[in-house]
């Protein structure tokens, strides 16, 4: 059969990852996978789906539900997201130079040497104290704190 566009490249089969949990009265389990919070899971709990941190919390690996889950319920996790890693910028790696200008906002560097202007559609802000020895134009808005 013919068809308008691209051809699909892909298959629209998912990789998610699911896991079982089997009840024993008990409010927490493992999980299979860490998560960092408890949106990255969905839970179903008997064919109802549970609302996290009201019915459940994570913490890494572990689960923790406020009502314990008897031998009878069936509770599937479907994780939804997973940390894959984190960066931290060492010590003093990032520099005032690197925050100077950032979408409109001028970022305080105690002297204000050069010309600067607030376009009509910005919203700046400025850190005080500030001292202007540079040309300041303001058709947006500028905010001094």
């Amino acid at each position: 059969m013919a068809y308008i566009g691209n051809p699909v490249t892909k298959d629209f089969t998912s990789t998610t990852s699911v896991q079982t949990l089997t009840g024993d009265g008990s409010t927490s389990y493992s999980l299979s996978t860490s998560v960092s919070n408890p949106e990255h899971i969905a839970i179903l709990r008997n064919g109802v789906r549970a609302k996290p941190t009201t019915d459940y919390t994570v913490l890494g690996s572990t689960i923790t539900f406020t009502t314990a889950l008897d031998s009878a319920d069936t509770c599937f996790v479907i994780f939804l997201g997973q940390v894959e890693g984190s960066i931290v910028p060492s010590a003093d790696s990032i520099t005032p130079a690197m925050l100077t200008t950032f979408n409109g906002v001028y970022n305080n560097l105690a002297t204000v040497t050069s010309t600067v202007d607030v376009d009509a559609a910005d919203n700046a802000f400025l850190a005080g104290p500030v001292t202007f020895t540079g040309t300041v134009t303001v058709a947006g808005t500028l905010t001094v704190v």
